[in-house]
């Protein structure tokens, strides 16, 4: 069993990538033999193109964004919009100047590459991990979230990899790491400035002190990249969208405030209010968590994974792929058991559902995960070190 537990996943994997590989080998451009391939990829390819043909100016302008992309969203009308920071389409200019196709699979790659060391740092965290590698892998890949954001030329397995990189740094007392990692994370600031705040109230000031050295530093790229006014040419491009979004995307919003619009309307009270104080309540849960200091750092950083997405004004179901590092630490805890958690897993594919609710269903199963790890929480002494010692105390 044990071997079969190893062998299969290993098996399921391959078959993974030598089915991606037959698609994109298949059709021509951004067209193959299963469709479009890329998913939301056009909009940082074509951010990208824009840096290399010295159009940094034209960033956020839709017309601009518009005619890179026509050639790459086969009969698709209109186009993606790019809503990051200018430096993030500067780090995709090197791709963007290979040919689509390899572009994409490039960023596929490092996806996966990133994935894979997300879990091979939580190996000495979460014992679970380190006895089943090859299953957890397989498990997380295969999930829909993380699947589809993949597939789909988003970076949650580059959050991923960002927020265990601050977990492992904090359990092995490297807080300078942890603030470097938070500082990278800054290329998503609905995620980076709630996980600084978290580090302040944490006390972990060195942390603090790195990370605001780099927010400092990704400052000054910005200016070099867009001038000084990049903060409100950004922010200016970026309303428009977030508030078209929380419409035309709202089925896939798996955030508190977001899922209520979908399921009442944007300008619903109920939405606003409920979901405001609803969102209150998991930034309060977790400045106590943190301020605290009672339970572990894995503790908290399983709570702090789901409380991101039911914060965050922009959470869509792709980013619900950070859940898995809730459930592994639950699994490692003996707060769920392997039945419950594939039973987590499956019931990401009530997404799949969202047409009904018009609205999705699995934002409940994240403000559960929530719920839960919140209320397993509780004093560990000695924190990881000591429940890393109880591991190794048992043999596992």
């Amino acid at each position: 069993m044990s071997r079969r537990l190893s062998v299969y996943p290993l098996v399921l994997l391959l078959s993974i990538a030598g089915a991606f590989v037959f698609v994109v080998a298949s059709g021509d451009g951004s067209s193959t033999a299963s469709g479009r391939v890329g998913g939301d990829y056009p909009a940082f390819y074509a951010a990208g193109t824009l840096v290399n043909d010295g159009r940094i100016d034209e960033l956020y302008d839709p017309a601009a964004q518009a005619e890179v992309q026509k050639t790459l969203l086969g009969e698709e009308d209109g186009y993606l919009a790019f809503a990051y920071a200018p430096h993030v389409a500067a780090a995709y200019a090197p791709l963007a100047a290979l040919p689509y196709r390899a572009s994409y699979v490039a960023h596929t790659l490092a996806m996966v590459g990133a994935l894979v060391l997300a879990l091979h740092l939580v190996r000495p965290l979460v014992a679970i991990v380190d006895r089943r590698f090859n299953l957890v892998l397989a498990a997380t890949v295969t999930s829909y979230p993380m699947f589809m954001a993949i597939g789909g030329g988003q970076n949650t397995a580059l959050t991923l990899l960002l927020l265990v990189g601050v977990w492992r740094a904090l359990h092995d007392d490297r807080e300078e790491l942890a603030g470097v990692a938070a500082a990278v994370l800054l290329f998503r600031p609905q995620y980076a400035i709630p996980v600084i705040g978290l580090l302040l109230l944490g006390r972990h000031h060195r942390a603090v002190l790195i990370a605001t050295v780099g927010a400092v530093l990704t400052f000054v790229a910005n200016v070099a990249i867009l001038g000084w006014s990049w903060v409100s040419e950004w922010t200016d491009r970026v309303g428009p969208f977030l508030e078209t979004d929380a419409e035309v995307n709202a089925a896939n919003s798996v955030s508190t405030v977001g899922f209520l619009q979908a399921l009442f309307g944007v300008d619903s009270s109920i939405a606003v209010v409920v979901g405001g104080l609803a969102t209150l309540g998991v930034i309060a849960t977790l400045a106590w968590l943190w301020w605290k200091g009672t339970a572990d750092v894995s503790m908290r950083m399983a709570a702090t994974a789901t409380g991101l997405l039911l914060l965050s004004p922009h959470a869509m179901f792709y980013d619900a792929g950070l859940v898995v590092l809730t459930l592994l630490v639950l699994v490692d805890r003996g707060v769920l058991g392997w039945r419950a958690a594939a039973v987590v897993w499956g019931m990401a594919l009530l997404h799949l559902a969202k047409g009904i609710l018009d609205a999705t269903p699995f934002a409940l199963v994240v403000m559960g995960l929530f719920v839960l790890v919140v209320a397993r929480t509780r004093t560990v002494p000695g924190s990881d070190r000591t429940h890393r010692n109880e591991l190794r105390a048992v043999g596992t």
